[in-house]
């Protein structure tokens, strides 16, 4: 949650000075105030991922099972296939050794996008599909069940897509959770390599 807050001050700074950019008054006090706070809020992000990286060394009582990440892409889609989804994996690029929060996160995107489309979209069929680009990794999830409208009530306002977008905007990327015209519903996670968000 202190993550996904910072991230949260570094975006509306950044909206802040854009919408500057864009106004006929530009006092200097305000820009310089709101280069500050995206300028230390990006900075402090970097210290907190920094201190839990630590944190995740020197603690003996850490469990011993490796953290979840694409590595382990295959089985999960085994597992979704035991509900009796129909589930394609696809990898597009060249693939990376990501960073591993990086990497983390793209699994549990993954990992709750298939266990609300198992449990509420009444879909057949999911394609997940792992862009590899240029100073980034996208996941996409699409399924042919029911769009948003019936599924909001269940799964935005619980822990599910906002879960997913807090864990994106938490690495400075973007998550966006839409029906598909023609019928389903896609997620999709731009998730940058890199701490510079």
């Amino acid at each position: 949650m202190l993550g996904h807050n910072l991230s949260l001050i570094n975006v509306q700074a950044g909206a802040a000075l854009h919408r500057l950019d864009k106004a006929a008054a530009d006092p200097p006090e305000f820009r310089g105030a709101l280069d500050a706070i995206k300028s230390t809020s990006r900075l402090a992000l970097q210290e907190l991922r920094a201190t839990l990286g630590v944190l995740r060394q020197v603690d003996e009582h850490a469990p011993l099972t490796p953290t979840p990440s694409l590595v382990g892409l295959a089985d999960l889609l085994d597992r979704a296939r035991t509900a009796g989804l129909v589930v394609r994996g696809e990898i597009e690029g060249d693939a990376v050794p990501l960073p591993s929060d990086v990497d983390h996160a793209a699994y549990r995107i993954v990992q709750e996008a298939l266990t609300n489309v198992t449990r509420h979209a009444r879909a057949q069929t999911a394609i997940v599909r792992i862009r590899y680009g240029d100073g980034e990794v996208r996941v996409r999830i699409d399924d042919d069940g029911h769009g948003a409208a019936e599924r909001a009530t269940l799964t935005s306002v619980g822990n599910g897509i906002r879960g997913m977008d807090e864990r994106a905007r938490a690495l400075g990327g973007e998550l966006t959770a839409t029906s598909r015209q023609g019928g389903g519903f896609t997620v999709v996670a731009r998730l940058p390599l890199g701490a510079d968000s």
